[in-house]
């Protein structure tokens, strides 16, 4: 039996818009559950019998505007694979919970059970649903044999990755087609 008031939903939903503004203002590092309460019209106290840490807050409020991340499969491994890829392009260079994850990701990494979950919610899902159409499009003969799943993801989303953190740029969304091709092109068989 619950005790206490239902919790409101749009109580949530104002400290999660709190939070990615707050994110996209100052970074990270910057971000305080202060501010997040100030500015969602909350008391602290709110906040913290949600989340119990900032992080985990953080990685809520990029869950909630990232959505979902799947795409419809079209029976074709390569071309899922491009979607999945244009969607990932798209949710990180077109939201503010995209364009601060890759800076946000080295500050999780130095707390091992949050980077676990960052991994468990972000990482992994998009990976596995990568590595099954990678084997998918081996099996059918679109892709070498000797392709390593994991490798060849890696390339292809480490441009999303690699321009914003290291070349201070952002990744448009328009490149990841052009990735894929460049990509793909070294490890099919044609």
């Amino acid at each position: 039996m619950s005790i206490g008031r239902p919790r409101d939903a749009a109580r949530d939903r104002a400290i999660l818009a709190a939070t990615l503004e707050l994110l996209a203002e100052g970074g990270y590092p910057a971000l305080r559950v202060d501010d997040v309460a100030r500015r969602a019209g909350v008391a602290k106290t709110t906040i913290y019998r949600r989340w119990p840490s900032k992080g985990e807050m953080v990685l809520d409020a990029i869950a909630e505007q990232l959505g979902d991340r799947s795409t419809e499969e079209t029976g074709d491994p390569l071309e899922d694979l491009r979607r999945l890829l244009q969607v990932t392009y798209e949710r990180l260079a077109e939201t503010v919970a995209g364009r601060a994850l890759p800076a946000l990701s080295a500050e999780i990494m130095a707390d091992r059970a949050l980077a676990e979950e960052y991994r468990r919610r972000f990482v992994h899902p998009l990976r596995e649903r990568a590595r099954a159409l990678i084997h998918r499009a081996v099996d059918r003969g679109e892709l070498r044999g000797d392709v390593d799943p994991d490798l060849l993801m890696d390339a292809l989303i480490g441009p999303a990755l690699y321009r914003p953190i290291v070349l201070g740029v952002p990744a448009p969304a328009a490149s990841a087609s052009a990735i894929f091709d460049l990509v793909i092109s070294g490890v099919g068989h044609t």
